[in-house]
């Protein structure tokens, strides 16, 4: 075992005397036997400050582990500036294919094998052959009667917006003759993470739901 280790040693030792003596701005690094200690150790430690930095915040980004400090410095969230929102439209009596196709781009966003499926149940659900892309910017006036209104709108003021646009467009002229008196309620959004904000959550604000400023979220309209 001590064999190996002094072994390991050697070979970084001359590995990293020989890299560095092959580059002139490098070379004085390993002039003395000293300074060669010194390199060796620092190269080392950043290697290994390097290894562990990427572990961390890598375990932290997948959701393996917490950040360790989170009940010290809490998060605060910055108010949602302005959001995109992709809108269809859908029949009521297919919710069960809306929660359906959703379950699907959550589970396997990067799964190739699922995109025809998608495809396929979004052809047959909704009622435009695409999602229309639309900018909604929050104003001071949309959120400064907020109890909060540090942390900018709500999820019940978009729902409005959102229901404002379908009821003042003319694009959707021929949808409002077709389906009875809409609200708030018939609009369904979803956050970055594609996981829908329910009804329970209408005065949370948007920063708080994962629907950030200038983010690409979905919206759904039952009819």
């Amino acid at each position: 075992m001590l064999d190996t280790i002094i072994t390991w040693v050697k070979k970084y030792d001359e590995t990293i005397v020989t890299w560095l003596s092959a580059h002139h701005f490098t070379s004085n690094l390993v002039t003395t036997r000293i300074s060669v200690i010194i390199s060796e150790i620092l190269f080392a430690s950043f290697v290994l400050l390097l290894s562990y930095e990427t572990v961390y915040w890598s375990g932290i980004y997948l959701g393996l582990w917490e950040y360790h400090a989170k009940d010290i410095f809490t998060e605060v969230p910055v108010h949602c500036a302005h959001v995109y929102v992709r809108l269809n439209l859908i029949d009521s009596k297919d919710n069960e294919f809306l929660q359906q196709y959703y379950t699907l781009r959550q589970s396997s966003p990067f799964n190739v094998l699922n995109w025809t499926k998608t495809n396929q149940l979004a052809a047959n659900l909704f009622k435009l052959p695409r999602f229309i892309k639309y900018h909604f910017e929050m104003s001071p006036e949309d959120f400064e009667n907020n109890p909060e209104p540090e942390f900018g709108s709500t999820i019940e003021h978009l729902r409005g917006k959102i229901l404002h646009l379908f009821n003042t467009s003319d694009f959707y002229r021929d949808f409002r003759k077709n389906s009875q008196s809409l609200s708030k309620h018939d609009v369904r959004i979803y956050n970055n993470k594609n996981i829908e904000v329910k009804e329970d959550q209408d005065l949370q604000y948007l920063s708080k739901v994962h629907i950030e400023t200038g983010n690409v979220i979905d919206s759904v309209i039952c009819l």
